[in-house]
């Protein structure tokens, strides 16, 4: 199994992102593919391949230490980017305005916790929320007036749970399935 631990967002949220996903679409096209709003999630870990129950037993472990220790956090998703840079985007993204800190102090224990138990992480945790793909390279005129537009976004949220999402590929594209979930204290 493919797997890796995130939090999901409420309905509000993903409204919010599916309008600014909409405007997106409308300004760069068919430059890139949007995620489908069932799919808007946001990652603490990618753990991978996941054979062994003894591997999932740890993560679900790890997954009940932190939900233990750390609070509902309070955030507000807003500020626009793309993955490795706005000049060569692959991927588009919503930040978080406010409640960073704790998602981050989250997943450092995360990663240490699973570190231990022999998982290997390729990057260190940037607290996003992908919202497309890009395909093509998109227009820069297009880009600027959707980074413009995603400026303007800030909606407050709360992270309730850590949850452990299985990565099924279709040729429809990525289906993610909750297979296990903590709620925070």
């Amino acid at each position: 199994m493919r797997l890796f631990i995130a939090s999901g967002f409420s309905s509000l949220v993903i409204e919010k992102i599916r309008e600014l996903q909409i405007f997106a679409k409308s300004r760069l096209g068919d430059s890139v593919k949007l995620v489908e709003p069932e799919n808007i999630h946001l990652t603490y870990a990618f753990l991978g391949e996941v054979a062994s129950d003894s591997k999932l037993s740890a993560i679900r472990n790890s997954m009940d230490v932190v939900a233990g220790l750390f609070q509902k956090a309070a955030v507000a998703v807003g500020g626009f980017g793309a993955f490795p840079s706005m000049e060569r985007p692959r991927v588009l993204w919503l930040g978080l305005e406010e409640g960073e800190e704790p998602l981050t102090a989250m997943a450092l224990k995360l990663y240490g916790d699973l570190s231990a138990e022999g998982f290997v992480f390729e990057r260190e945790f940037s607290a996003h929320v992908t919202i497309a793909r890009v395909k093509v390279r998109p227009d820069p005129a297009g880009l600027a007036s959707v980074a413009a537009k995603a400026g303007e976004l800030k909606v407050p949220d709360r992270v309730a749970s850590l949850d452990l999402m299985e990565s099924r590929l279709s040729g429809s594209g990525p289906e993610y399935r909750v297979i296990y979930s903590r709620k925070l204290l």
